[in-house]
């Protein structure tokens, strides 16, 4: 449900879509229910408990892209104004979300061990790295847009870090605050 109802929120913001609110309720939990009701049918409850693991795994796994992002947003004066979190806030927010990925990649690795297949273990094994180093440079990212100038190479001048780094996050996002002070 969560992942249904942020899909509307998505569509209408950053798509642009202005459909009525059935028509965007019809579609989005259309798609989010017609995979579930295939596997309901079409499977047993043996094979649904391994989905069910497999699937709290997967989104195990999607965690630290939401996490991150949030964290990153919501400590940016230019976007949360009088409301971004302070220093001590970010610092808790951010050891949390270490604390959550680090336990949730600890029953990752319970999960596919648990699996007792070489080849799911060496593959696992290259997707796991490929997916830190993204996770990292999402971390890397958020920082530097955070103030982290010491992380900044040489390099991030020409993307938009050098003024007003939040900006390269934001996209094409007014410079100026949208809300009078």
């Amino acid at each position: 449900m969560t992942g249904t109802y942020s899909g509307q929120f998505v569509m209408e913001g950053f798509l642009n879509l202005r459909w009525s609110r059935f028509a965007r309720v019809l579609l989005t939990r259309s798609i989010a229910i017609t995979p579930t009701l295939f596997v309901a049918i079409f499977q047993d409850v043996e094979h649904l408990t391994g989905m069910n693991d497999f699937l709290n795994v997967l989104m195990s796994l999607q965690l630290p892209f939401a996490l991150i992002p949030v964290l990153t947003f919501t400590s940016l004066p230019s976007v949360m104004h009088d409301f971004a979190n302070g220093l001590f806030w970010r610092v808790a927010g951010g050891l949390l979300i270490l604390l959550i990925c680090c336990i949730n990649m600890y029953f990752v690795v319970t999960y596919v061990l648990a699996l007792h297949s070489l080849a799911l273990y060496i593959t696992a094994a290259l997707l796991s790295l490929l997916y830190l180093a993204f996770v990292a440079y999402l971390t890397w990212l958020c920082l530097v847009a955070l103030g982290a100038s010491f992380l900044a190479c040489g390099s991030t001048g020409r993307l938009g870090f050098a003024a007003r780094p939040e900006l390269f996050l934001l996209g094409h996002v007014d410079s100026e605050p949208s809300v009078p002070r």
